[in-house]
Protein backbone atom coordinates (compact mmCIF):
# COMPACT_ATOMS: atom_id res chain seq x y z
CA UNK A 1 0.00 0.00 0.00
CA UNK A 2 2.90 2.28 1.25
CA UNK A 3 5.13 1.94 -1.86
CA UNK A 4 3.08 3.67 -5.00
CA UNK A 5 2.22 6.32 -2.13
CA UNK A 6 6.24 6.90 -1.32
CA UNK A 7 6.79 7.17 -4.84
CA UNK A 8 4.17 9.95 -5.28
CA UNK A 9 5.45 11.53 -2.08
CA UNK A 10 9.27 11.51 -3.99
CA UNK A 11 8.22 13.62 -6.95
CA UNK A 12 5.79 15.99 -4.77
CA UNK A 13 8.92 16.34 -2.77
CA UNK A 14 11.07 17.22 -6.16
CA UNK A 15 8.39 19.14 -7.70
CA UNK A 16 7.66 21.59 -3.78
CA UNK A 17 10.92 22.27 -3.22
CA UNK A 18 12.78 23.37 -6.53
CA UNK A 19 12.95 26.56 -4.11
CA UNK A 20 11.62 28.17 -1.38
CA UNK A 21 11.47 31.64 -1.84
CA UNK A 22 8.56 32.78 -0.75
CA UNK A 23 6.82 35.35 -2.90
CA UNK A 24 5.42 38.66 -2.00
CA UNK A 25 1.84 37.71 -1.11
CA UNK A 26 3.17 34.27 0.92
CA UNK A 27 5.39 36.80 3.02
CA UNK A 28 2.67 38.89 3.68
CA UNK A 29 -0.10 36.27 4.62
CA UNK A 30 2.82 34.39 6.79
CA UNK A 31 3.49 37.38 8.90
CA UNK A 32 0.20 38.17 9.32
CA UNK A 33 -0.91 34.27 10.51
CA UNK A 34 2.47 34.73 12.64
CA UNK A 35 1.41 38.05 14.27
CA UNK A 36 -2.13 35.81 14.91
CA UNK A 37 0.07 33.36 16.60
CA UNK A 38 1.54 35.97 19.03
CA UNK A 39 -1.67 37.83 19.53
CA UNK A 40 -3.64 34.75 20.77
CA UNK A 41 -0.67 33.20 23.03
CA UNK A 42 -0.17 36.39 24.80
CA UNK A 43 -3.09 37.89 25.14
CA UNK A 44 -4.51 37.86 28.32
CA UNK A 45 -0.90 34.85 29.17
CA UNK A 46 -1.79 35.55 32.65
CA UNK A 47 -4.74 36.40 33.28
CA UNK A 48 -5.96 33.01 34.71
CA UNK A 49 -4.66 30.94 38.01
CA UNK A 50 -1.84 28.36 37.57
CA UNK A 51 -3.06 25.10 37.87
CA UNK A 52 -2.23 21.88 39.37
CA UNK A 53 -0.38 20.15 36.62
CA UNK A 54 1.65 23.58 36.08
CA UNK A 55 2.57 23.57 40.35
CA UNK A 56 3.91 20.47 39.46
CA UNK A 57 6.32 21.50 35.68
CA UNK A 58 6.93 24.54 38.69
CA UNK A 59 8.60 21.90 41.24
CA UNK A 60 10.44 20.21 38.53
CA UNK A 61 12.40 23.28 37.88
CA UNK A 62 12.25 25.56 41.12
CA UNK A 63 15.16 25.73 43.15
CA UNK A 64 14.82 24.28 46.49
CA UNK A 65 17.22 24.54 49.73
CA UNK A 66 19.33 21.29 49.96
CA UNK A 67 18.47 19.52 46.60
CA UNK A 68 21.09 20.38 43.77
CA UNK A 69 19.00 21.18 40.68
CA UNK A 70 20.97 18.93 38.29
CA UNK A 71 20.01 16.02 40.46
CA UNK A 72 16.14 17.05 39.97
CA UNK A 73 17.12 17.61 36.20
CA UNK A 74 18.28 14.26 35.65
CA UNK A 75 15.15 12.42 37.42
CA UNK A 76 12.69 14.73 35.71
CA UNK A 77 11.33 11.97 32.85
CA UNK A 78 8.63 13.98 31.73
CA UNK A 79 9.98 17.34 30.54
CA UNK A 80 13.91 17.57 30.88
CA UNK A 81 14.40 20.06 28.05
CA UNK A 82 11.07 22.65 28.98
CA UNK A 83 12.56 22.27 32.99
CA UNK A 84 15.74 23.30 32.10
CA UNK A 85 15.34 25.97 29.94
CA UNK A 86 12.24 27.27 32.58
CA UNK A 87 15.06 26.69 35.18
CA UNK A 88 17.24 29.77 33.96
CA UNK A 89 14.10 31.53 32.68
CA UNK A 90 12.72 31.61 35.99
CA UNK A 91 15.46 33.40 37.70
CA UNK A 92 14.66 36.49 36.29
CA UNK A 93 11.12 36.67 37.67
CA UNK A 94 8.59 34.35 38.82
CA UNK A 95 5.05 36.27 37.89
CA UNK A 96 2.76 33.91 36.05
CA UNK A 97 3.13 35.83 32.74
CA UNK A 98 6.87 35.35 32.50
CA UNK A 99 6.82 31.56 33.67
CA UNK A 100 4.02 30.89 30.92
CA UNK A 101 5.85 32.96 27.60
CA UNK A 102 8.29 30.33 27.12
CA UNK A 103 5.14 27.82 26.16
CA UNK A 104 3.75 30.83 24.48
CA UNK A 105 7.03 31.33 22.13
CA UNK A 106 7.45 28.02 21.26
CA UNK A 107 3.95 27.33 19.91
CA UNK A 108 4.31 30.78 18.17
CA UNK A 109 7.56 29.06 16.43
CA UNK A 110 5.43 25.77 15.95
CA UNK A 111 3.11 27.38 13.65
CA UNK A 112 5.45 28.81 11.53
CA UNK A 113 7.49 25.17 11.63
CA UNK A 114 4.27 23.91 9.90
CA UNK A 115 4.42 26.29 7.70
CA UNK A 116 7.80 24.80 6.64
CA UNK A 117 7.04 21.50 6.80
CA UNK A 118 3.94 21.52 4.46
CA UNK A 119 6.88 23.38 1.94
CA UNK A 120 8.91 20.62 2.89
CA UNK A 121 5.88 17.85 2.03
CA UNK A 122 5.90 20.08 -1.94
CA UNK A 123 2.18 21.53 -1.02
CA UNK A 124 2.93 25.32 -0.66
CA UNK A 125 -0.58 25.98 -1.77
CA UNK A 126 -1.78 24.33 1.80
CA UNK A 127 1.12 25.72 3.79
CA UNK A 128 -0.72 29.21 4.42
CA UNK A 129 -4.04 27.27 5.17
CA UNK A 130 -2.64 25.44 7.76
CA UNK A 131 -0.47 27.51 9.26
CA UNK A 132 -3.16 29.55 10.22
CA UNK A 133 -5.48 26.83 11.65
CA UNK A 134 -2.38 25.94 13.76
CA UNK A 135 -2.18 29.82 14.40
CA UNK A 136 -6.46 29.84 15.76
CA UNK A 137 -6.41 26.30 16.91
CA UNK A 138 -8.07 27.05 20.64
CA UNK A 139 -6.36 23.27 21.49
CA UNK A 140 -3.17 24.83 20.58
CA UNK A 141 -3.50 27.84 21.80
CA UNK A 142 -4.60 26.17 25.43
CA UNK A 143 -1.21 24.46 25.91
CA UNK A 144 0.63 27.44 24.52
CA UNK A 145 -0.52 29.29 27.55
CA UNK A 146 0.21 26.63 29.77
CA UNK A 147 3.14 26.51 32.24
CA UNK A 148 3.86 23.07 30.47
CA UNK A 149 5.84 21.14 28.12
CA UNK A 150 3.51 20.73 25.59
CA UNK A 151 4.08 23.63 23.47
CA UNK A 152 7.89 22.73 23.16
CA UNK A 153 6.50 19.01 22.23
CA UNK A 154 4.34 20.43 19.84
CA UNK A 155 7.44 22.36 18.19
CA UNK A 156 9.62 19.78 18.31
CA UNK A 157 7.25 17.41 16.74
CA UNK A 158 7.16 19.31 13.53
CA UNK A 159 10.90 19.90 13.66
CA UNK A 160 11.07 16.21 13.54
CA UNK A 161 8.70 16.30 10.85
CA UNK A 162 10.77 18.52 9.19
CA UNK A 163 14.00 16.24 9.28
CA UNK A 164 11.85 13.06 8.46
CA UNK A 165 10.77 14.51 5.29
CA UNK A 166 14.78 15.63 4.18
CA UNK A 167 16.19 12.33 5.76
CA UNK A 168 13.46 10.02 3.81
CA UNK A 169 13.81 12.03 0.68
CA UNK A 170 17.59 12.42 0.58
CA UNK A 171 19.00 10.26 3.15
CA UNK A 172 22.43 10.98 4.48
CA UNK A 173 24.51 11.30 7.69
CA UNK A 174 23.61 15.36 7.56
CA UNK A 175 19.62 14.24 7.23
CA UNK A 176 20.04 11.56 9.47
CA UNK A 177 21.79 13.39 12.04
CA UNK A 178 19.67 16.50 11.98
CA UNK A 179 16.44 14.04 12.19
CA UNK A 180 18.53 12.35 15.57
CA UNK A 181 18.80 15.72 17.35
CA UNK A 182 15.08 17.02 16.50
CA UNK A 183 13.75 13.71 17.30
CA UNK A 184 15.31 13.21 20.69
CA UNK A 185 14.45 17.31 21.27
CA UNK A 186 10.74 16.29 20.91
CA UNK A 187 11.99 13.25 23.72
CA UNK A 188 13.18 15.87 25.96
CA UNK A 189 10.36 17.72 25.70
CA UNK A 190 7.90 15.23 26.76
CA UNK A 191 8.51 10.85 26.27
CA UNK A 192 5.13 10.71 24.16
CA UNK A 193 7.33 11.76 21.61
CA UNK A 194 8.53 8.06 21.64
CA UNK A 195 5.03 7.32 19.88
CA UNK A 196 6.35 9.35 17.06
CA UNK A 197 9.71 7.16 16.32
CA UNK A 198 7.43 4.26 16.66
CA UNK A 199 5.70 6.06 13.57
CA UNK A 200 8.57 6.70 11.89
CA UNK A 201 9.85 3.17 11.99
CA UNK A 202 6.24 1.58 11.01
CA UNK A 203 6.38 4.26 8.08
CA UNK A 204 9.96 2.82 6.46
CA UNK A 205 9.31 -0.59 6.83
CA UNK A 206 5.72 -0.64 5.23
CA UNK A 207 6.94 1.79 2.60
CA UNK A 208 10.10 -0.60 1.61
CA UNK A 209 12.64 2.02 2.90
CA UNK A 210 14.61 0.02 5.60
CA UNK A 211 17.39 -0.68 3.71
CA UNK A 212 20.28 0.64 2.41
CA UNK A 213 21.19 4.56 3.16
CA UNK A 214 17.73 4.61 4.80
CA UNK A 215 18.77 1.98 7.21
CA UNK A 216 22.24 3.10 7.66
CA UNK A 217 21.79 6.60 8.38
CA UNK A 218 18.22 5.85 10.48
CA UNK A 219 20.29 3.84 12.32
CA UNK A 220 22.84 6.79 12.79
CA UNK A 221 19.73 9.25 13.51
CA UNK A 222 18.30 6.38 16.43
CA UNK A 223 22.10 6.36 17.81
CA UNK A 224 22.12 9.95 18.04
CA UNK A 225 18.81 10.10 19.72
CA UNK A 226 19.40 7.15 22.10
CA UNK A 227 22.47 9.11 23.11
CA UNK A 228 20.45 12.13 24.06
CA UNK A 229 17.79 10.71 26.05
CA UNK A 230 20.38 8.09 27.43
CA UNK A 231 20.30 9.47 31.25
CA UNK A 232 16.67 9.72 31.51
CA UNK A 233 16.18 5.75 30.03
CA UNK A 234 16.72 4.44 33.37
CA UNK A 235 15.19 6.87 35.43
CA UNK A 236 11.82 6.25 33.41
CA UNK A 237 12.34 2.25 33.49
CA UNK A 238 12.33 2.86 37.25
CA UNK A 239 9.61 4.77 37.07
CA UNK A 240 7.15 3.02 35.42
CA UNK A 241 8.72 -0.06 37.98
CA UNK A 242 6.79 2.13 40.81
CA UNK A 243 3.33 1.86 38.98
CA UNK A 244 1.23 -1.19 39.67
CA UNK A 245 0.93 -1.97 35.57
CA UNK A 246 -2.11 -4.50 35.51
CA UNK A 247 -4.88 -4.80 32.54
CA UNK A 248 -7.87 -2.34 33.31
CA UNK A 249 -10.20 -4.90 32.05
CA UNK A 250 -9.27 -6.98 35.38
CA UNK A 251 -10.20 -4.24 37.60
CA UNK A 252 -12.94 -2.74 39.17
CA UNK A 253 -13.77 0.62 38.19
CA UNK A 254 -13.22 2.07 41.04
CA UNK A 255 -9.67 0.88 40.94
CA UNK A 256 -8.72 2.53 37.86
CA UNK A 257 -6.81 5.46 37.84
CA UNK A 258 -9.62 8.03 37.35
CA UNK A 259 -12.54 5.26 37.46
CA UNK A 260 -14.83 5.20 34.02
CA UNK A 261 -12.66 8.13 33.00
CA UNK A 262 -9.54 6.18 32.51
CA UNK A 263 -10.93 4.88 28.95
CA UNK A 264 -13.89 4.79 27.70
CA UNK A 265 -15.41 4.77 24.59
CA UNK A 266 -15.93 8.31 24.15
CA UNK A 267 -12.58 8.82 24.31
CA UNK A 268 -11.45 8.66 20.64
CA UNK A 269 -14.27 11.16 19.23
CA UNK A 270 -13.71 13.56 22.19
CA UNK A 271 -9.88 13.46 20.93
CA UNK A 272 -10.91 14.71 17.70
CA UNK A 273 -13.45 16.95 18.65
CA UNK A 274 -10.70 18.76 20.90
CA UNK A 275 -8.16 18.60 18.17
CA UNK A 276 -10.80 20.21 16.44
CA UNK A 277 -12.64 23.24 18.70
CA UNK A 278 -10.72 22.76 21.85
CA UNK A 279 -11.58 22.70 25.22
CA UNK A 280 -13.88 25.75 25.32
CA UNK A 281 -16.54 24.87 22.71
CA UNK A 282 -19.59 22.94 23.70
CA UNK A 283 -19.00 21.09 27.04
CA UNK A 284 -16.62 22.26 28.90
CA UNK A 285 -13.27 20.39 31.22
CA UNK A 286 -15.33 20.69 34.47
CA UNK A 287 -18.50 20.00 33.02
CA UNK A 288 -16.90 16.56 31.53
CA UNK A 289 -15.80 15.42 35.03
CA UNK A 290 -19.60 15.92 36.16
CA UNK A 291 -21.24 14.32 33.29
CA UNK A 292 -23.80 11.69 33.78
CA UNK A 293 -25.26 10.74 30.86
CA UNK A 294 -23.70 11.20 27.16
CA UNK A 295 -27.24 11.85 25.80
CA UNK A 296 -27.56 14.79 28.17
CA UNK A 297 -24.53 15.90 27.06
CA UNK A 298 -24.74 15.96 23.09
CA UNK A 299 -28.54 16.99 24.04
CA UNK A 300 -27.32 20.64 25.50
CA UNK A 301 -24.56 21.12 23.23
CA UNK A 302 -26.10 19.75 20.14
CA UNK A 303 -25.17 22.90 17.45
CA UNK A 304 -21.65 23.05 19.09
CA UNK A 305 -20.88 18.99 18.30
CA UNK A 306 -22.68 19.47 15.42
CA UNK A 307 -21.05 22.38 14.08
CA UNK A 308 -17.63 20.74 14.59
CA UNK A 309 -18.73 17.38 13.57
CA UNK A 310 -20.01 18.53 10.50
CA UNK A 311 -17.46 20.47 9.23
CA UNK A 312 -14.24 19.40 10.34
CA UNK A 313 -15.57 15.89 9.76
CA UNK A 314 -16.01 16.56 5.72
CA UNK A 315 -12.71 18.19 5.41
CA UNK A 316 -11.05 15.05 7.69
CA UNK A 317 -12.92 12.66 4.95
CA UNK A 318 -11.87 14.65 2.33
CA UNK A 319 -8.54 15.36 3.34
CA UNK A 320 -8.23 11.26 4.01
CA UNK A 321 -8.75 10.99 0.02
CA UNK A 322 -6.84 13.64 -1.20
CA UNK A 323 -3.51 12.78 1.05
CA UNK A 324 -3.53 9.80 -0.27
CA UNK A 325 -3.65 10.83 -3.93
CA UNK A 326 -0.59 12.81 -3.50
CA UNK A 327 1.45 10.43 -1.53
CA UNK A 328 1.00 11.06 2.00
CA UNK A 329 -1.64 9.43 4.04
CA UNK A 330 0.52 6.51 4.71
CA UNK A 331 3.03 9.14 6.93
CA UNK A 332 -0.05 11.03 8.40
CA UNK A 333 -2.14 7.35 9.16
CA UNK A 334 1.59 6.29 10.67
CA UNK A 335 1.74 9.07 12.99
CA UNK A 336 -1.77 9.04 14.08
CA UNK A 337 -2.32 5.76 14.33
CA UNK A 338 0.73 5.11 16.50
CA UNK A 339 0.15 7.66 18.71
CA UNK A 340 -3.37 6.89 19.04
CA UNK A 341 -2.86 2.76 19.59
CA UNK A 342 0.33 3.86 22.11
CA UNK A 343 -1.81 5.86 23.98
CA UNK A 344 -4.37 3.20 24.24
CA UNK A 345 -1.81 0.40 25.77
CA UNK A 346 -0.60 2.56 28.15
CA UNK A 347 -3.97 3.29 29.17
CA UNK A 348 -5.45 -0.02 29.21
CA UNK A 349 -2.54 -0.94 31.58
CA UNK A 350 -3.19 1.43 33.99
CA UNK A 351 -0.22 3.29 33.63
CA UNK A 352 -1.79 6.60 32.47
CA UNK A 353 -5.08 7.83 32.26
CA UNK A 354 -6.18 8.09 28.40
CA UNK A 355 -5.64 12.03 27.90
CA UNK A 356 -5.90 13.82 24.39
CA UNK A 357 -2.61 15.87 25.20
CA UNK A 358 -1.11 12.55 25.29
CA UNK A 359 -1.84 12.23 21.07
CA UNK A 360 -0.07 15.97 21.16
CA UNK A 361 2.65 14.61 18.43
CA UNK A 362 -0.54 13.37 16.21
CA UNK A 363 -2.06 17.58 16.33
CA UNK A 364 -0.37 18.09 13.28
CA UNK A 365 -0.95 15.47 11.10
CA UNK A 366 -4.17 16.25 11.80
CA UNK A 367 -4.35 19.82 10.77
CA UNK A 368 -2.42 18.53 7.72
CA UNK A 369 -5.87 16.43 6.77
CA UNK A 370 -7.72 19.32 7.94
CA UNK A 371 -5.81 21.47 5.18
CA UNK A 372 -5.73 18.65 2.85
CA UNK A 373 -10.03 18.66 2.70
CA UNK A 374 -10.04 21.77 1.58
CA UNK A 375 -11.68 22.18 -1.76
CA UNK A 376 -9.80 22.98 -4.56
CA UNK A 377 -12.10 25.97 -6.06
CA UNK A 378 -10.97 29.38 -4.99
CA UNK A 379 -14.31 30.34 -3.50
CA UNK A 380 -15.33 26.95 -2.22
CA UNK A 381 -12.07 26.56 -0.28
CA UNK A 382 -12.75 30.62 1.09
CA UNK A 383 -16.16 29.10 2.59
CA UNK A 384 -14.92 25.92 4.04
CA UNK A 385 -11.40 27.91 5.78
CA UNK A 386 -13.91 30.23 7.09
CA UNK A 387 -15.48 28.14 8.78
CA UNK A 388 -12.86 26.57 10.23
CA UNK A 389 -11.64 29.62 11.37
CA UNK A 390 -15.34 30.72 12.84
CA UNK A 391 -15.45 27.66 14.99
CA UNK A 392 -12.23 28.24 16.08
CA UNK A 393 -12.49 31.80 16.89
CA UNK A 394 -15.47 31.08 18.65
CA UNK A 395 -13.88 28.73 20.68
CA UNK A 396 -10.91 31.34 21.66
CA UNK A 397 -13.35 33.86 22.52
CA UNK A 398 -15.10 31.10 25.07
CA UNK A 399 -11.53 30.58 26.34
CA UNK A 400 -10.59 33.83 26.79
CA UNK A 401 -13.78 35.75 27.84
CA UNK A 402 -15.97 32.97 29.55
CA UNK A 403 -15.95 31.94 33.03
CA UNK A 404 -17.32 28.79 32.28
CA UNK A 405 -14.71 27.32 30.73
CA UNK A 406 -11.60 28.95 32.85
CA UNK A 407 -8.67 26.92 34.72
CA UNK A 408 -9.66 27.26 38.61
CA UNK A 409 -9.00 30.09 40.05
CA UNK A 410 -7.42 29.89 42.97
CA UNK A 411 -5.04 32.64 42.71
CA UNK A 412 -8.01 34.60 43.47
CA UNK A 413 -9.27 32.34 46.35
CA UNK A 414 -6.08 32.78 47.79
CA UNK A 415 -6.34 36.78 47.75
CA UNK A 416 -9.59 36.66 49.29
CA UNK A 417 -8.04 34.39 52.60
CA UNK A 418 -5.14 36.71 52.90
CA UNK A 419 -7.47 39.48 53.01
CA UNK A 420 -9.51 38.27 55.79
CA UNK A 421 -7.49 35.83 57.66
CA UNK A 422 -6.77 36.13 61.25
CA UNK A 423 -4.17 34.07 63.23
CA UNK A 424 -4.79 30.76 64.22
CA UNK A 425 -6.81 29.79 60.88
CA UNK A 426 -7.03 26.85 59.58
CA UNK A 427 -7.23 26.19 55.21
CA UNK A 428 -8.33 22.97 53.42
CA UNK A 429 -7.64 23.21 50.17
CA UNK A 430 -7.87 19.23 49.00
CA UNK A 431 -6.86 18.72 45.38
CA UNK A 432 -5.60 21.97 45.09
CA UNK A 433 -2.87 22.56 48.09
CA UNK A 434 0.01 22.92 46.30
CA UNK A 435 -1.35 25.73 43.95
CA UNK A 436 -2.99 27.39 47.07
CA UNK A 437 0.39 27.55 48.41
CA UNK A 438 2.65 28.64 45.71
CA UNK A 439 0.25 31.93 45.98
CA UNK A 440 -0.32 32.15 49.59
CA UNK A 441 2.14 34.36 51.52
CA UNK A 442 0.10 34.21 55.22
CA UNK A 443 1.33 32.43 58.19
CA UNK A 444 -1.26 30.51 58.85
CA UNK A 445 -1.65 26.52 58.10
CA UNK A 446 -2.46 24.69 54.88
CA UNK A 447 -3.46 21.05 55.64
CA UNK A 448 -3.21 18.26 53.50
CA UNK A 449 -6.29 15.90 54.13
CA UNK A 450 -7.70 13.15 51.48
CA UNK A 451 -11.62 13.11 52.48
CA UNK A 452 -12.26 10.06 49.79
CA UNK A 453 -9.20 8.24 51.37
CA UNK A 454 -10.19 8.90 55.11
CA UNK A 455 -14.04 8.33 54.87
CA UNK A 456 -16.67 10.45 56.48
CA UNK A 457 -17.02 8.83 59.94
CA UNK A 458 -12.97 9.57 60.27
CA UNK A 459 -13.71 12.53 58.67
CA UNK A 460 -15.66 14.17 61.10
CA UNK A 461 -13.63 13.11 63.51
CA UNK A 462 -10.68 15.20 62.19
CA UNK A 463 -12.91 17.93 61.48
CA UNK A 464 -14.20 17.97 64.97
CA UNK A 465 -10.26 18.03 66.41
CA UNK A 466 -9.48 21.00 63.80
CA UNK A 467 -12.37 23.17 65.30
CA UNK A 468 -10.80 21.96 68.74
CA UNK A 469 -7.78 23.82 67.89
CA UNK A 470 -8.32 26.33 65.51
CA UNK A 471 -11.21 28.77 65.56
CA UNK A 472 -12.02 29.21 62.04
CA UNK A 473 -11.37 27.22 58.81
CA UNK A 474 -11.58 28.26 55.65
CA UNK A 475 -12.29 25.25 53.02
CA UNK A 476 -11.89 25.44 48.90
CA UNK A 477 -13.94 23.41 47.46
CA UNK A 478 -12.26 22.98 43.91
CA UNK A 479 -11.58 19.92 41.63
CA UNK A 480 -13.68 17.77 44.17
CA UNK A 481 -14.01 15.04 41.45
CA UNK A 482 -10.73 13.83 42.25
CA UNK A 483 -10.36 14.07 46.06
CA UNK A 484 -13.76 14.53 47.62
CA UNK A 485 -16.56 12.75 44.88
CA UNK A 486 -19.01 12.53 47.47
CA UNK A 487 -18.47 15.65 49.06
CA UNK A 488 -17.43 14.59 52.95
CA UNK A 489 -16.49 17.64 53.50
CA UNK A 490 -19.50 19.23 52.76
CA UNK A 491 -21.13 17.37 55.25
CA UNK A 492 -18.43 17.15 57.87
CA UNK A 493 -17.97 20.89 58.25
CA UNK A 494 -21.18 22.53 58.68
CA UNK A 495 -21.62 19.75 61.44
CA UNK A 496 -19.23 21.50 63.90
CA UNK A 497 -18.62 25.25 62.69
CA UNK A 498 -21.31 27.99 61.53
CA UNK A 499 -20.83 29.88 58.11
CA UNK A 500 -18.87 33.21 58.18
CA UNK A 501 -18.12 33.68 54.69
CA UNK A 502 -18.59 32.85 50.88
CA UNK A 503 -17.03 33.26 47.68
CA UNK A 504 -17.27 31.76 44.81
CA UNK A 505 -15.11 32.09 41.54
CA UNK A 506 -14.24 30.08 37.79
CA UNK A 507 -13.78 26.44 39.18
CA UNK A 508 -13.83 26.92 43.02
CA UNK A 509 -16.10 27.52 46.21
CA UNK A 510 -14.49 29.26 49.24
CA UNK A 511 -16.14 29.11 52.86
CA UNK A 512 -15.11 30.43 55.83
CA UNK A 513 -16.23 28.43 58.95
CA UNK A 514 -16.42 29.57 62.42
CA UNK A 515 -16.46 27.08 65.58
CA UNK A 516 -19.96 26.59 66.91
CA UNK A 517 -19.78 27.83 70.59
CA UNK A 518 -23.27 26.84 71.52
Amino acid sequence: MFLPLANAADIAYKVGMRAFELQRSERVALCAIIAIALLLRFFRLAHQSLWVDEILSYKAFASVAGVPYWKKFLYDVHGPLYSLVMHFWSAVSESDFWLRTPSALAGTLAVYALFRWFAEIGRRDLAIPAALFMALSPFHVYYSQEMRFYAFLSLFAVLALIAFERFRAAPTARSGALLGVAFAGACLSHFSALFLGAAFLVYLVCSGRMKGAHLRFGALAAAIALVMISPWIYREIWFLRQIHIVDISTLAVEERLRGELTLSRWSYPYALYAFSSGYSLGPGLRELHLVTTATGLFAKHALAIAATGIIFGSLLASGIVRSARRGHLGLFLAVILVTVLSATVVTAYNIKVFNVRYLMCAFPLYIALVAYGLPSGRRARLIAGAAVCAIMLASDGNYFFNSRYAREDVRDAVKVVMRSEEGGDLIIAPAVEAVFAHYYRGRNTIRFIDPSDLGEARMNEEIARDFASHPRVWYLRSRSWYEDPDDILLRSLPAHGDVALRWNAPGVDLILYTKRTR
